[in-house]
């Protein structure tokens, strides 16, 4: 995560909007004029913000500007760093109202709802996203490994790496600093592995000058005085003969129904999961209930807290494996649908029969 910040911080990403001095209130604010109009130069604006000031509400902005611009791939994988951050502000956040006084144990409790709140927010960016995104996996060979950088950001492949859905591409950069450049047309939700080229570029082959040659005196074609009658076992020239077969029904892609199916069954998986953390949570609430919280979940400190808190934890998780399986069901059954309906294709049966005095040549598609 550190080494894809650092990556991230380093990247020229479009000229920032001038600030003289270069202050991180004049790039926020720079950014958020720009947030509707212009996405691309308000995240430039943002990023360098950001820089100067690691606040984590800046890289929701970031990341925002991003979204709107298009850059799917690239604002997922800042959602990701966000909700690491902001679990981290909710775990503070709890042990300040743990060790907090009885009089100040509203003020807690609230900072720790609105910290709950934005984790929440966050994760629900990155399932929102996932219709417009893919992963890919990369494969190296043995020997010096290329560095490789989506949309001119360098990326850690030694991990998942998020492209955009229909086309993206990667460009891997060989240590002799030769460039190979590999285009990418993936369906939302696809999982695939591909491999990395060899790390010394191949050369291109050559392919050979055929040169005219104009006959010699000694080579001088003679003409025939009279016509000659061919023999009548002479081979003539090949007629290709063409028959074509009927249209031929089949699936347009197996594999993308199987994907499919593999989706829906991962997301009844997930649907499960989500109910079952929604019982605990109806559980815990009842039981902090018993130890002292009133209806509307306020509760003095204790164990009561204790149990409200987990009760809440657990509502959280459901809700988002709830929106997970939902964003998996609807994935795999469009993949399912599609992969499984019918295409033609026109196929051609031909025979190769050689005889004495003629030859008819066929193939097949």
């Amino acid at each position: 995560m550190a080494i894809h910040l650092a990556v991230l911080l380093a990247h020229p990403e479009a000229r920032a909007e001038a600030c003289d001095p270069p202050t991180p209130t004049c790039h926020l604010e720079s950014g958020k004029q720009l947030l509707k109009t212009h996405p691309k130069r308000a995240a430039a604006a943002l990023l360098e913000s950001y820089k100067l000031d690691e606040r984590t509400d800046t890289l929701v902005l970031y990341a925002t500007a991003l979204e709107l611009d298009r850059r799917y791939a690239l604002a997922v994988e800042t959602w990701k760093r966000i909700v690491v951050y902001r679990e981290s502000e909710l775990t503070a956040a709890k042990e300040a109202a743990r060790r907090a006084p009885e009089s100040k144990g509203v003020a807690a409790r609230a900072a720790v709802t609105r910290a709950r709140k934005r984790t929440e927010q966050a994760a629900q960016a990155i399932i929102k996203l996932s219709p417009s995104v893919a992963v890919v996996r990369i494969r190296f060979a043995a020997g010096p490994k290329p560095t490789v950088s989506r949309d001119g950001v360098e990326v850690d492949a030694s991990h998942e790496v998020v492209v955009n859905a229909g086309r993206d591409e990667l460009v891997f950069t060989r240590t002799d600093g030769s460039v190979e450049r590999r285009e990418l047309a993936l369906a939302a939700g696809d999982n695939v592995r591909i491999d990395a080229p060899d790390s010394v570029a191949r050369p291109v082959p050559q392919q050979p000058k055929l040169e005219a040659t104009k006959p010699t005196e000694l080579e001088t074609p003679t003409r025939p005085t009279e016509a000659q009658p061919e023999p009548e076992d002479a081979a003539r020239p090949l007629e290709p003969a063409l028959a074509t077969s009927p249209l031929a029904e089949e699936p347009r892609s197996r594999t993308m129904s199987r994907v499919g199916l593999t989706l829906v069954v991962g997301a009844v998986a997930v649907g499960g999961i989500a109910g079952t953390l929604g019982y605990l949570s109806s559980r815990d609430f009842d039981r902090a209930r018993d130890a002292g919280c009133s209806a509307d979940g306020e509760c003095l400190l204790g164990p009561a807290v204790d149990l409200a808190e987990r009760s809440n934890d657990r509502a959280r998780l459901a809700r988002i494996s709830a929106l997970g399986a939902g964003a998996l069901l609807a994935t795999g059954v469009t993949l399912w649908v599609v992969g499984r309906s019918r295409t033609r294709s026109a196929t051609t049966d031909v025979t190769l029969r050689l005889a004495p005095s003629s030859a008819t040549v066929a193939w097949r598609f």
